[in-house]
């Protein structure tokens, strides 16, 4: 059989071999810019939480099932397929290396026969998954890709053949042999194509998996004294931000769960990673800049698209190979612009320049506004004595809202006989600044108040607000300052749990409701269970609308959108965020929405009234268990 077998079989074997795996290992360096990796960088805290996900998402593929079932099996039985072939592909290049002495793949018995059933099953998946890509055709998807055509097909091949010789091809004749080397050929070819498609993410997901964040839509701290502003030019790109770029499956089950996507807006968070990687794999300098800098080839990201997100993380917590759009991309990016003073948006720019100024918060409503209202309902001030510092945040402090459900807590709060208080001054903690992209801004405010803090010896921190909790503890422990106070945070639902028991409810039916998730409580917190416990005890039933739990969709609010939306851009036909959101809580019937965050009741309570239907009451937590008090004067609702 000439070169196909015996000597000259092996030699040409161990050339292709050798070449096609120096290639692979070249494209792979070359693409994750192996020099910048810096284990220094990467947060390995919590491994047993890794070790389960990387079982769960990796090995079991629940992510990939759960987002789309019959896709996610399709793909899960093509994984899981390559899983069990792994020994056969072991045992089919031994054969070569060793000169052809042995016969056929050497697999007999009952891993030969199961091999094959995966055999099958992995070409039933890539018959449907090519179907939906090349018949189909997904908008999420995108254009059609040649290298997946081509990465079907080798796949396909490489089932075919050992199918053929496990049904029984003659050993060592010339169709055995010829069945073989077209195996091995396919083999080789995704050898060369995986590192330059999206098929990279064979490798790459489980490593990014593995290393993402316990939360999603975290940022990493900047080193301010090194000159890192944050994310302007692509030399700048830690390496875990690299992996993830290049991980990239080009699913597009970012876009399906962007609300900024649902709403007709620019923003794809599919193409905020894809655009960074092809600008990273073409060499280019600035990652974002004005629509005409993208235009005219200067920078590879428009800057209207990075500040139309809303935060809400959505599409990190949908991802299936764990990148992170929100934090480290996104937020990252806004930061770079910031700090080199290139921002175009108007309302930005005032956002920062109303935030600056004396009284320091987003509303730029004045201290005396906040002053008189915690006079009037006498609540206490902290002194150091109390357990519990009642942080009020901007919302809770001057919106007429936020304000009822002050007093709501404040009634919880006395009632269980918590000892508490509320600062005297407050001034914001900087989360519209940090997530619209002004570091400095952030910092400063940050540092004043983690000396209030230290100079009160607060130990215990409640909020309302699920921005502010996370910003206190989460953003705020990235300060050394802080982190030595060891302060404990909890959003006013967490407590409130913990508190039921020291509570009088009245323990009446009180009806239905629905519940509407904080992006920033449910996905980047993980509070799911306690405020629906909360309402349960309160006598209702609460009716979930299609999105809820950690799968909800955001109010509109977020990444300082209530200060920065442009609302004169609304897409003709389209509703905006807050109005899809209204109508999945109109679709339940229930006639009461409660939520957990001073900004929901805003943007919900704008939705209502563009909808003509205001009848539904908008009720915080607090507002619904103070009323169930057999103490409260005030009764029911």
């Amino acid at each position: 059989m000439g070169i196909i077998s015996g000597l000259p079989g092996q030699v040409v074997l161990i050339l292709l071999f050798v070449s096609a795996l120096v290639y692979f290992t070249g494209r792979i360096l070359a693409r994750l810019h192996i020099e910048k990796f810096d284990k220094n960088q990467l947060d390995l805290g919590n491994l047993r939480l890794r070790f389960g996900r990387f079982f769960l998402e990796i090995l079991c593929q629940t992510k990939v099932i759960k987002g789309r079932p019959l896709v996610g099996l399709m793909h899960a039985l093509v994984m899981w397929g390559f899983v069990a072939f792994s020994f056969a592909t072991f045992n089919h290049m031994a054969i070569g290396f060793t000169g052809f002495q042995t016969t056929g793949f050497e697999i007999d018995g009952w891993y030969g026969a199961f091999v094959a059933v995966w055999s099958f099953l992995v070409l039933v998946g890539m018959a449907y998954l090519s179907y939906r890509r090349f018949i189909i055709r997904p908008k999420a998807l995108g254009k059609l890709s040649l290298t997946s055509g081509l990465v079907a097909f080798f796949i396909s091949i490489l089932m075919l053949t050992y199918l053929l010789d496990w049904w029984g091809l003659e050993n060592r004749d010339l169709i055995w042999a010829l069945n073989w080397w077209a195996h091995t050929f396919s083999l080789l070819a995704l050898l060369v194509i995986v590192p330059n498609s999206k098929h990279l993410h064979l490798l790459l997901a489980p490593i990014a998996i593995f290393l993402k964040p316990e939360l999603p839509s975290t940022m990493r701290p900047l080193d301010i004294e090194n000159d890192d502003l944050g994310l302007v030019e692509f030399k700048q790109l830690p390496w875990l931000d690299i992996l993830q770029v290049n991980g990239c499956v080009e699913c597009g089950r970012c876009t399906d769960v962007c609300p900024a996507q649902a709403s007709g807006q620019t923003l794809d968070p599919k193409f905020i990673i894809l655009d960074m990687q092809h600008g990273l794999l073409s060499g280019g300098k600035i990652i974002a800049g004005t629509t005409e800098e993208v235009s005219a080839g200067k920078a590879w990201i428009d800057e209207k698209n990075l500040f139309q997100c809303t935060t809400c993380g959505a599409c990190t917590h949908e991802c299936p190979v764990g990148i992170e759009h929100v934090g480290r991309k996104i937020l990252d990016l806004r930061r770079g612009l910031v700090s080199e003073g290139r921002i175009n948006n108007d309302k930005v720019v005032k956002l920062f320049t109303t935030m600056e100024k004396a009284p320091h918060n987003p509303w730029g409503i004045s201290q005396e506004t906040r002053r008189k209202f915690v006079q009037k309902e006498n609540f206490p001030i902290f002194d150091g004595n109390q357990e519990w510092l009642f942080w009020l945040g901007c919302g809770n402090g001057y919106d007429p809202h936020g304000q009822k459900v002050a007093v709501a807590m404040k009634d919880i709060l006395n009632e269980a006989g918590v000892s508490w208080g509320v600062l005297e001054n407050e001034i914001c903690c900087g989360e519209p600044a940090r997530r619209a992209g002004n570091e400095a801004l952030f910092l400063t405010l940050s540092e004043q108040l983690t000396e209030t803090f230290k100079g009160k010896g607060v130990k215990k921190i409640v909020s309302c607000c699920p921005h502010c909790t996370t910003m206190l503890d989460k953003d705020y422990r990235q300060i050394k300052d802080y982190s030595d106070l060891n302060i404990t945070m909890l959003h006013h639902s967490q407590l409130i749990n913990k508190l039921t028991a020291k509570l009088a409810l009245s323990p009446e039916y009180s009806g239905t409701l629905t519940y509407h998730d904080p992006c920033y409580l449910a996905r980047d917190r993980g509070v799911v269970s306690e405020p629906r416990q909360i309402l349960r005890n309160c006598g209702y039933e609460v009716k979930e609308m299609t999105h809820c739990g950690s799968n909800t969709f955001c109010c509109g609010a977020g990444g300082a959108q209530l200060f920065i939306a442009d609302d004169g851009n609304d897409e003709k036909g389209k509703d905006r965020i807050n109005q899809i959101r209204f109508k999945e809580a109109e679709e339940t019937g229930a006639g009461t929405i409660a939520v957990a965050c001073p900004y929901c009741p805003i943007m919900l309570g704008d939705a209502a009234v563009r909808s003509g239907n205001q009848s539904v009451a908008i009720l915080d937590l607090a507002e619904i268990v103070a009323s169930r008090l057999k103490t409260n004067k005030k009764g029911g609702q």
